[in-house]
């Protein structure tokens, strides 16, 4: 199995599914790129899973659909490409809006993989402020705090399973807690916590 997620999150996720089980076997990824590189889903697509990649740019590769995501049409896009309701896994990666994509999305596949802002401490609960239109400047202005995302997953009913590398946040379904405890501690996740503040192009995160 060839991994082209960035540190190895396939794999983890390939574990978790092990234990778990799987439903429908597809899985959906957002902030798709080429389909291959940095991928957390396309591992399962080469082993026969379905799938549906996104990606908001023209021309996109490798059957990734063009389409540029936002918290109005998210559900739209779902069905649009006939989503399975007991999808087994999303990945979002879209470099600003990820936290507002997420809340307004009405299914619930069992796992979701999501980008964090790791650049605010644990104690902090902060998100990018929504604009449809935002597109990554290359600057701290992504995402939203681990606590934001966290909490955020509990009000949808996952908890939060483990963190890779300060770039992405594993959540699974309550319902799988008693066969897969959380292997997350926050004492082995030493958040860099930098002066984001200075470099944020006039764009706000906002506390919730």
């Amino acid at each position: 199995m060839t991994d082209y997620s960035q540190n190895g999150e396939s794999k983890i996720l390939h574990s978790i599914f092990e234990k778990i089980g799987v439903n429908s076997k597809y899985a959906v990824e957002f902030g798709a790129g080429d389909g291959y590189w940095l991928s957390n889903i396309r591992m399962f697509l080469d082993m026969g899973w379905g799938g549906l990649q996104m990606e908001g740019i023209s021309n996109p590769q490798n059957n990734v659909k063009n389409e540029f995501i936002t918290k109005d049409n998210i559900n739209f896009l779902f069905k649009k490409y006939e989503v399975p309701e007991n999808l087994d896994l999303l990945s979002i990666d879209i470099d600003g809006n990820d936290y507002w994509v997420w809340k307004e999305l009405t299914y619930k596949p069992s796992v979701v993989i999501i980008e964090y802002n790791s650049n605010f401490s644990h104690e902090e609960s902060v998100v990018l402020e929504y604009d449809e239109n935002h597109i990554w400047d290359k600057t701290y202005a992504y995402s939203a705090s681990l606590k934001c995302l966290k909490n955020l997953g509990k009000e949808k009913g996952y908890y939060l399973y483990a963190e890779t590398d300060f770039t992405n946040l594993i959540f699974v379904d309550n319902k799988y807690i008693n066969i897969l405890p959380s292997v997350f501690d926050a004492n082995n996740v030493k958040l860099p916590h930098v002066n984001h503040i200075q470099k944020l192009n006039n764009k706000k995160f906002i506390n919730i």
